[in-house]
């Protein structure tokens, strides 16, 4: 369960080259109740920094946003399925922004 597991800062890994992952990255610090770090896929101690990130992340092949746990351990949820791992944080009257933000990001993918 999600919401059973604390939530003690968020890591949003984007491609800064992609308008859509710019976007998500830039906007949803204001959504969340935790602190959100931005990085760069291109930033060349992300890998060493965070081991357990994918390697499609690393390879700005996808996004991913990190849950932060307090102990400091990391649950990455690559792509769009990253909605599911900050649900937990969202800033209760953010929730209808957030699921347009989602919403921009889906309608995005398609070609």
């Amino acid at each position: 369960m999600i919401a059973a597991v604390r939530i003690a800062a968020v890591v949003v890994v984007a491609d800064v080259a992609c308008p859509s992952c710019s976007q998500i990255a830039r906007e949803l610090p204001d959504l969340l109740r935790v602190p959100v770090t931005v990085r760069s896929c291109r930033d060349p101690r992300l890998a060493t920094e965070h081991p357990t990130l994918p390697a499609t992340v690393l390879a700005c092949r996808k996004p991913a946003i990190g849950a932060v746990r307090p102990d400091g351990s990391v649950r990455w949820w690559p792509g769009l399925t990253g909605a599911l791992g900050v649900l937990p944080v969202v800033r209760p009257r953010a929730l209808g922004e957030a699921l347009g933000l989602l919403w921009t990001a889906l309608r995005a993918r398609r070609p």
